[in-house]
């Protein structure tokens, strides 16, 4: 999973009978999709096994949960989360262990590895301020240590493109390809474009497509402006 170089992950912040109907209509657009993301909202309203079992119903992408924010409680706890979504059948965890610790983050992705669930590390926030109680290097700490331990997939935002250039440097200098998913594109100020080419592989997609009047124009809109930014980078 997540083979490819370029795609999008269309977030599902909405009620599941929209969702289902978004998922419907872009189901069959197998190279600009990498993967569907559901949310906390989703799973507590509805049950997370439940909304699993519907997008599997309706299509075969695979599915990543963003419990916003899982991974920031003690190991024991993170543990138990990385075995509720495995046991969901959920392809991916996003986790966001800023400020829970070193043992937190080991946690996580031991326990994701042992479930076959692959782990994805949130290392900075779109927001402006999201580090106020952190210290300065905290994410670049994170990523370090994610990179230790074996995690191969980041979210980092695609409106500080500065940012996700630094991130891929320091992978780099460690000899490690990773890969990073993007959110902030579209109402908070990323493009899809300037994200790919200062380094972002997945852009996740919320608003942009759930609100649009086609989500299926717009899927493919955004996905032709990543991959003429790649091919311009590429070259």
């Amino acid at each position: 999973m997540f083979d490819s170089q370029l795609g999008i992950i269309p977030s599902l912040d909405v009620d599941i009978k929209e969702a289902l109907e978004i998922v419907e209509k872009i189901k069959d657009l197998k190279h600009e999709i990498a993967g569907l993301k559901i949310g906390s909202i989703l799973a507590w309203k509805y049950g997370l096994i439940k909304v699993v079992e519907d997008l599997r119903e309706t299509c075969d992408f695979p599915i990543m949960f963003d419990a916003q924010k899982a991974g920031t409680d003690i190991p024991d706890i993170v543990k138990e989360q990385v075995n509720l979504v495995a046991d969901a059948n959920i392809d991916s965890f996003i986790a966001s262990p800023l400020g829970a610790g070193s043992a937190t983050l080991e946690a996580f992705t031991k326990a994701c590895f042992e479930r076959d669930v692959i782990p994805i590390v949130v290392i900075e926030m779109t927001h402006p301020h999201f580090d106020a109680f952190l210290s300065e290097d905290a994410s670049e700490k994170v990523l370090k240590q994610s990179l230790d331990l074996g995690v191969e997939n980041f979210v980092a935002p695609a409106n500080k493109p500065d940012r996700l250039k630094l991130y891929k440097n320091i992978a780099r200098e460690m000899n490690s390809n990773i890969k990073i998913f993007s959110p902030g594109v579209g109402p908070q100020g990323g493009g899809p474009d300037s994200a790919v080419r200062a380094g972002t592989n997945f852009v996740i997609v919320g608003r942009s497509i759930y609100q649009a009047e086609n989500p299926r124009d717009e899927v493919t809109r955004v996905y032709r402006l990543m991959k003429n930014a790649f091919m311009k980078t590429s070259s």
